[in-house]
This record gives C-alpha cells, structure tokens and sequence, in this order.
C-alpha cells in the first residue's frame, strides 16, 4: 500500500519563506494547487494536497538541465564509462527478466545512458536502440554497441521521427524530467498498442523512506525533480492510455513497474 508523504521534521521550514500564500498547478493530477512544502539546496519543492505528487517548483530552466547533462554527465566518453564492468554484468542479468517483452521484438533504452540495457538486449534476441541526451554517454554507447542506433537528442525531438517500439525500458530517468508531460506524451507516441513499458524511479511511497524527508539522499535537485508514488504514478500513466501489467517488489524505495498500452 502507498504510504502518504511523512510530514516535514527537518530542512528549510514554510515558515521561513517569505510569501506563504503561492500555489501552482499540480502537474500530475492538474485538478489541485500544489504549496511550498520544503527547500532544498536552494530549491523549493511543492507538493499537491490531493494525489501527494512531489515536485521542483519552479523547474529548472532547459539551459541548465543541457549543461547538466549534456557533455559532462557522470565522466563518460567514448573510451570510458564508469563501473563499465559491473554496469555490463548488471545489465545483463537484469535484462533476464524481460525475455517474454524484448525476444524478437523492437525495444528502446529510453534514457540509455553507456548502451549496457541495449546490449544486453541484443543479445536476448532484441532489435535494440538507445535515447539519450548525454552526448558523451551515447559516444561511449556508439562505441559499446555499433551494430545498434542511438539517438542523442530530447524526448520532443524524438518523438517527431516517428518511431514505434514493442517494448521501452526507461530506468532512473523520470525522476530527472521537470514534469511528466513530455514524458508521457513520447511514451504514448512511441509504444505501439499492446505494447510495454518498463519504468523504475525513486518510490516516495516506500515504506524504507525516512520520516526524516528533507534527508532522503534521493531528493537531490537539479538532479532529482519531481517524486512518486504508486498511487499517483499509476494515475498518470492511467492519463496516456496505459494500464498496470505488473509491479515488481523492490526492498529499496522504488518503484519498478511494467504497464501495457491499452489499444485505442
């Protein structure tokens, strides 16, 4: 069962900003005023009353989330990525337990990173490609991978190719977006009806998050923007014409969860 969010014990209070009345439009639900719950690195982080959604308000702007991300994201080049090693055997046996999704079909790594997932991929039988904005990350994929494509571009770009997917593994990349619309709206473009999608994030909801939340290591902006919870992530998904085909136990706080495109 989803916990509800634990009430703020620590970090910067309401009460020490100066305007205590703003609200904004709760990004999830969109039905709900969301207000200032907490800040963080000097980050303000609402949250909605309603569905619980967590989230930076306001987002970071596109300028800082490229310079983020884009060339110098976790070291990487076309030589070198790092835990390469332990990342590849990962990869692999976490890929096991997609063979019934991936065997024969045409899968995406939404957020690809080095190209390990794609790998792995492959080598079940899968005609595998990779997404990522991190243009060192997709070098050293290029590399990693030949006989694979991979795009270095955002999600709205993407989406305007036009490309279908039996299967898209997103892992540890929704918590990164400022908000889940275009996320959403490229899944719904791009996974065929009938079709899968694998998402694993941060679980706010999890019972192993401290009470403690300002201290949550996963609350992390501008790395970290937006949090959820079972409840409210199956909401949006509910949103784009997906339904729940499985949830997956996770001992950490996260959600690792397959849904099915319902057909139109």
């Amino acid at each position: 069962m989803t916990q509800p969010l634990p009430p703020l014990t620590s970090g910067v209070p309401v009460t020490d900003k100066t305007d205590q009345t703003t609200t904004t439009d709760c990004p999830a639900c969109h039905d709900h005023k969301a207000s200032l719950s907490f800040s963080k690195d000097g980050y303000d982080l609402f949250r909605c009353p309603d569905c619980d959604f967590l989230f930076v308000h306001p987002y970071p702007s596109n300028a800082t989330l490229i310079d983020f991300y884009e060339t110098t994201y976790r070291g990487a080049s076309s030589e070198f990525y790092p835990k390469s090693f332990s990342r590849r055997w990962r990869g692999w046996w976490r890929s096991l337990q997609f063979i019934r999704y991936v065997r024969g079909r045409d899968v995406l790594d939404l957020g690809c990173g080095g190209g390990f997932m794609v790998e792995a991929f492959n080598r079940l039988g899968a005609r595998a490609s990779g997404l990522d904005i991190s243009q060192n990350s997709i070098a050293y994929a290029r590399q990693l991978v030949p006989q694979s494509q991979f795009y270095c571009e955002d999600l709205t770009t993407f989406r305007k190719r036009n490309l279908t997917f039996d299967f898209v593994f997103s892992s540890e990349v929704l918590e990164h977006l400022p908000g889940p619309t275009e996320f959403m709206e490229t899944l719904a473009a791009i996974t065929r009806p009938n079709g899968y999608v694998y998402v694993s994030a941060p679980d706010i909801g999890h019972p192993a998050v401290p009470q403690n939340l300002p201290s949550w290591s996963d609350i992390c902006p501008p790395e970290h923007l937006q949090f959820f919870n079972h409840n409210n992530l199956l909401m949006v998904f509910r949103q784009y014409g997906f339904v729940m085909e499985k949830t997956m136990k996770s001992r950490t706080p996260a959600h690792s969860v397959i849904f099915r495109r319902a057909c139109s």
